[in-house]
């Protein structure tokens, strides 16, 4: 039987999601917790006509947040937060509508949290590993060094490995750190905002973790291209718009002085190989050009928020 949580308000944000997969978000969680947020950024169709999978006690502890117009990923987190706070949460739980956690994520996550702080650490947010449906590739944590980005191995399935960032989704986070490093970014409106957020919080001495037995169910991007380079990698294909926000984010966080060089130098890199990639053998390479290309120019105008 699972732990029941109080004092942990999950936040699912969603945006058009599917039907089966934030039903089954919700029933893993709704054992677990009281109480569930979704905010919803404008979706085509209204939420509640998702929900007709759920039964009857499993709606009653969903709160619906149904916003206006898509104000974007930080913004719909932000929003679920101040509600968090007014039900009086201990933690929230950021998810993505396309991320399903398994069956006893919630409880790893909780107990390496508290394990963590018992060891006199100052924890801002711990997440876990995750896999695509109907993939075996697990994800790898990351950690900045002074060579640059270093993926970080889990030796052991009950480690818990200091990390640089973790992606929003599935990450379990205090709103006492949250209440001295400060909300998500809604000015990048969408990518980038989990590993701003990292980065800052551990400028203002916070750690991070991931834990390495705590996984979820997590789609990355359209769909996936195994190449190689150095070793076999998977890169995910997204639609045009996103390489906008990926590449204009990325040089907004080069221009911020809190972020730290070793990053924004890994982070070039990144771009500039993404730059020809998707460039030349992605789909809609054209389009994805033009994007990236506009990302980079209003990077470096400061233009931020919504394209």
């Amino acid at each position: 039987m699972n732990t029941l949580y109080i004092d942990i308000i999950p936040i699912i944000v969603t945006y058009n999601p599917d039907d089966c997969t934030l039903c089954s978000t919700i029933k893993t969680l709704a054992s677990q917790v009281e109480t569930i947020v979704i905010v919803d950024n404008a979706s085509n169709t209204s939420i509640e006509s998702s929900l007709h999978t759920l039964t009857e006690t499993e709606i009653n502890k969903v709160k619906l947040l149904a916003l206006k117009q898509n104000y974007g990923l930080g913004a719909a987190y932000n929003h679920g937060i101040a509600l968090a706070l007014q039900l009086k949460a201990k933690f929230v739980l950021l998810l993505d509508h396309d991320s399903i956690p398994q069956h006893d994520m919630l409880e790893r996550l909780h107990n390496a949290f508290i394990s963590l702080e018992k060891e006199g650490k100052l924890i801002a947010a711990v997440g876990p590993r995750y896999y695509s449906p109907g993939t075996t590739n697990i994800s790898e944590f990351i950690r900045i060094t002074s060579k640059g980005l270093e993926r970080v191995t889990c030796a052991h399935s009950y480690e818990y490995v200091h990390v640089s960032f973790l992606i929003s989704s599935g990450s379990l986070i205090s709103l006492n750190a949250l209440n001295i490093i400060g909300n998500m970014d809604e000015t990048l409106f969408i990518d980038h905002i989990d590993t701003e957020w990292c980065l800052r919080a551990q400028s203002k001495g916070f750690e991070i973790y991931g834990i390495c037995n705590a996984m979820m169910f997590h789609t990355l991007g359209d769909r996936q291209i195994r190449v190689w380079w150095k070793r076999w990698r998977s890169i995910s294909c997204h639609q045009p718009f996103r390489y906008y926000y990926m590449f204009r984010n990325s040089v907004l966080l080069w221009r911020r002085t809190n972020i730290p060089k070793t990053w924004k130098n890994a982070d070039r890199l990144r771009i500039f190989y993404l730059l020809f990639f998707f460039s030349i053998f992605s789909p809609n390479r054209v389009v994805n050009l033009k994007m990236m290309i506009k990302g980079i120019t209003h990077g470096l105008r400061g233009i931020s928020g919504k394209l």
